[in-house]
C-alpha cells in the first residue's frame, strides 16, 4: 500500500487549491468597491439588520454607474462615538446613526432619514408595576419629575434635556432595560420602530410600553462617510435616491419585520402626544421633502 501514498497526496492539494481560488473569485471581483461598517448586529444593534439591506438596496441601485461592491462587516461592539473616529481613521468607510450638527461637521453625511423620521417617534419602556402611575401624566411638567434612561452619546439625550426632562446616562445598552426593570429609573424612550424588537429580544415581562405617551421631534439616522470619500456618499445618495423613485425604498422599509409589527401592534391614536424641539438637527436637514418623513400623526 505504500507506493499509493504519493499519489493520493499529489491529487489532493491540486484539488484544494482549485476549490480555494475559485471560492475567492466568486465571492469578490478584482474591481469592486471595498466598503466596511461596524456589524453588531449580534451583540448590541438588532436592528441593525435593516439599515445593512438598505446599504445593500442603495448599493446595488447604483451598480450601474459607479461599479461592482464588496461589503465587509467588522464584528465589533462598538459605542457611536468610537464608530465616528473609527471612519476617522479608516478602520471602517461608513455608519449608520441619528444625526446632529455636530455629527455632520465632523463626517459626511448623506441627507436621506433611513427610518423616514420615525427614530424621533418615542414610545415609553416601563416597569408594568408603574403603568397606572403613568396613566396620570397628563402634561410634560409630570413627565419631568420622573428619570429617563440613554445612551451618554446619544443625542436624544440633548432633546430631552432641553425640553426640561430628567435623564440619566449610561455606556451600556443592555444595561439600560435592566435599570427600568429594577425600577432605577423610571422609563426608557426609544423608537416606536425600535422597541417591539428590543423587547422580544430582551424577553423581560417585568417590562411594557406605556400607552398612553409619545415623544415626537424631528430626527434622523442617516448614513455617515469620511469627509475624504465624497464619491462613497455620492454612491449611496444616488443609489438611495434612485430606490425612492421607484419605490422600492418604501417597499424595503414597510417589508422589514420589525416595522411591520410596530405599525401594527403600537397605536398611536388616542396618546398625548409631546412635540419636542430639536437643538442640535442640522439646518440642512431636508425637512420639507415630504417623500422622506412618514407622519403618523
Amino acid at each position: 500500500m505504500a507506493p499509493i501514498k504519493p499519489s493520493i497526496m499529489i491529487f489532493i492539494r491540486p484539488l484544494t487549491f482549485v476549490v480555494f481560488f475559485f471560492s475567492s473569485l466568486t465571492s469578490m471581483s478584482l474591481n469592486a468597491q471595498p466598503i466596511k461598517y461596524i456589524d453588531n448586529t449580534d451583540s448590541v444593534d438588532k436592528h441593525g439588520a435593516y439599515f445593512i439591506s438598505v446599504l445593500k438596496l442603495a448599493l446595488e441601485k447604483s451598480k450601474v454607474k459607479y461599479g461592482d461592491y464588496a461589503i465587509e462587516g467588522v464584528p465589533v461592539a462598538m459605542r457611536q462615538e468610537r464608530q465616528f473616529k473609527s471612519i476617522e481613521s479608516g478602520l471602517i468607510d461608513l455608519m449608520w446613526t441619528v444625526t446632529s450638527t455636530r455629527r455632520e461637521e465632523n463626517a459626511l453625511a448623506i441627507r436621506i432619514p433611513l427610518l423616514k423620521g420615525l427614530i424621533g417617534h418615542r414610545v415609553l419602556v416601563i416597569n408594568k408595576t408603574k403603568e397606572a402611575s403613568f396613566a396620570n401624566i397628563k402634561s410634560l411638567a409630570q413627565l419631568a419629575e420622573l428619570s429617563a434612561i440613554q445612551g451618554h452619546d446619544w443625542p436624544d439625550v440633548y432633546v430631552l434635556e432641553n425640553a426640561g426632562l430628567k435623564v440619566e446616562k449610561t455606556i451600556s445598552h443592555s444595561s439600560m432595560y435592566k435599570l427600568v426593570a429594577g425600577n432605577i429609573v423610571d422609563y426608557f424612550p426609544r423608537s416606536l420602530l425600535e422597541v417591539i424588537e428590543e423587547m422580544e429580544s430582551n424577553g423581560d415581562d417585568s417590562l411594557i410600553i406605556d400607552p398612553h405617551h409619545l415623544l415626537v421631534y424631528p430626527s434622523a439616522i442617516y448614513f455617515f462617510v469620511t469627509k475624504q470619500n465624497k464619491q462613497l456618499a455620492e454612491r449611496i445618495e444616488f443609489g438611495l435616491k434612485a430606490a425612492l423613485a421607484d419605490g422600492s425604498f418604501d417597499t424595503h422599509f414597510y417589508a422589514y419585520p420589525g416595522h411591520s409589527k410596530a405599525l401594527q401592534q403600537i397605536p398611536v391614536d388616542n396618546r398625548i402626544i409631546f412635540r419636542l424641539e430639536n437643538p442640535i438637527m442640522s439646518n440642512s436637514t431636508p425637512i420639507q421633502d415630504n417623500s422622506l418623513w412618514l407622519n403618523l400623526n
